[in-house]
């Protein structure tokens, strides 16, 4: 387990191991070969960049938070919400639905870091929520997957 910190937060967050391949009720892909998580550092979601590779949330509250690991990490490709280039995902949709005092600010609070593939919804986060990223740099150093 590691501890994790923001600048801008006294919080502290506790990046704990990957879950097995296999839990209970979800399959849990491996980190790209090379790719550990002493690699990764702490964000913000808006300070996310192309090609860094998401790879946990953070949930509690208070003094201690500790990842949630997804299940898939991925690249981020980060785009505004009204710049999505997804085909209209459930995601979204609930933005574009939003009441109309919203709307004029979500693309100051919310950020896309992954349009949707298929039928999953894009990846949207609160501006200052946490998350664990591999930076692009050690990604394309390690694995040689070219950045988005």
């Amino acid at each position: 387990m590691r501890t994790l910190t923001l600048a801008d937060n006294p919080a502290t967050f506790l990046l704990t191991p990957r879950p097995a391949t296999k839990s209970q009720y979800l399959v849990y892909e491996p980190l790209p070969q090379g790719l550990t998580l002493d690699d990764a550092v702490l964000l913000h979601a808006d300070q996310v960049r192309a090609g860094d590779l998401v790879i946990a949330e953070f949930g509690g509250t208070a003094a201690a938070r500790v990842s949630v690991h997804l299940p898939a990490p991925y690249l981020a490709d980060p785009h505004t919400i009204s710049g999505c280039p997804c085909e209209g995902c459930n995601r979204c949709k609930d933005f574009d639905g939003a009441e109309p005092h919203t709307v004029p600010g979500r693309d100051t609070r919310w950020v896309c870091l992954a349009p949707s593939e298929g039928y999953e919804p894009c990846a949207v986060y609160a501006v200052p929520a946490p998350l664990a990223v591999i930076p692009a740099a050690v990604v394309q150093a390690r694995t040689g997957q070219p950045t988005p």
